[in-house]
């Protein structure tokens, strides 16, 4: 167990709550070591996306700013940092500013506390996320016309930069802080959660990414169902996209399978750490459900707050893993049920 003391500060804490409601969530409650690794280069990364996102922002000046993080002596540049992000932190909206315009200290502050296993640790995130990311601002440029990924294995690949290497790092993050925290090695495990989790993000915000011109759907696939990008802004186009969309609620739902194994896999005693990834599980599975019956075409899916407190009031249930494997099973149950329906829909159309 670590010993040394590390404070995630409290206006850093309020900015992770500005920035993600249930992140935030799952991060208060985490142990203050994990807390700092977890909160502090969670904090980078959104800052990282919030620019990569802004159409306010030039592509030279985004890939100027994340070139910042691809160096592994990073720590080191405050002062570029700084003379940047006060640059763009003028074209983001408040959170997002707030966020941009204290990042020379959190980094700072971050950093200058780490030893040198936890820095290559930190490195190894950021260069994931710099790959990702990197993808984002090639293929997607500032203009009214809509931009997509080429192919499917490029999404894939995306995923996994953006949302499996954050997995992998969070799962060694509590290897430091306790190298007992795990009963087996569910490295595997934590990398697929992350990608189905990013899956789930994608899929969630498919009408926003549309309005900002861009789009997670295949090039490929738009052409195959014979459609251009545009068409993606009539939500009547649902029909000739669901296919696709289903089969990436069943990759996703795929790789959650994976979290029964990590969570038995934690040791009982880490009831924290177990709940941490309890819920973003639970929420990530309402949410593919939430799109497999609604047009995420039309508006952006998200579960209500009323469903997130119900979860957390079931909290200290769930710690049970019969609980949770139940509470797993049931969702992903309703979830199949729903995209067999929507099958059906599909072939009876067709047929007639």
């Amino acid at each position: 167990m670590i010993m040394k003391k590390y404070e995630f500060k409290k206006e850093h804490l309020k900015l992770l709550k500005d920035t993600s409601r249930t992140l935030y969530l799952s991060f208060k409650i985490l142990p203050p070591y994990v807390k700092y690794m977890l909160g502090n280069g969670y904090l980078i990364a959104r800052a990282m996306d919030s620019v990569v996102d802004s159409t306010s922002i030039e592509k030279e000046k985004k890939i100027e700013f994340l070139n910042l993080f691809s160096n592994p002596g990073f720590y080191h540049f405050k002062k570029d940092i700084e003379k940047i992000s006060t640059y763009v932190s003028n074209k983001l909206s408040k959170s997002e500013a707030d966020l941009l315009k204290k990042l020379p200290d959190i980094v700072a502050n971050f950093t200058s506390n780490l030893e040198l296993d936890e820095i290559s640790l930190v490195e190894f995130l950021l260069r994931g996320l710099l790959n990702g990311m990197i993808i984002d601002v090639e293929r997607f440029d500032n203009g009214s016309e809509i931009h997509s990924l080429n192919t499917l294995s490029e999404l894939i690949k995306y995923c996994r930069l953006i949302g499996g290497i954050p997995a992998i790092y969070w799962y060694k993050v509590y290897l430091k802080y306790n190298k007992k925290t795990y009963k087996n090695n569910v490295l595997s495990s934590a990398y697929k959660i992350g990608t189905a989790l990013q899956i789930t993000n994608i899929l969630k915000d498919i009408h926003s990414d549309i309005s900002i011109s861009r789009s997670y759907i295949p090039h490929d696939y738009l052409e195959s169902v014979g459609l251009k990008e545009y068409d993606l802004k009539d939500p009547k186009v649902i029909n000739k996209i669901r296919p696709f969309i289903n089969s990436m609620i069943l990759m996703a739902v795929n790789y959650f399978d994976e979290s029964e194994y990590f969570i038995n896999s934690i040791k009982g005693s880490e009831i924290y750490l177990k709940l941490s990834l309890i819920w973003p599980v639970y929420w990530a599975m309402d949410t593919l459900y939430l799109v497999s019956v609604k047009n995420p075409l039309k508006s952006k899916i998200k579960i209500s707050r009323a469903n997130i407190y119900k979860t957390l009031i079931k909290s200290p249930l769930l710690l049970n893993p019969s609980s949770f494997s139940r509470g797993y099973r049931f969702r992903r149950e309703i979830l199949i049920l729903s995209l067999n329906r929507s099958e059906n829909y599909f072939s009876e159309n067709t047929l007639h």
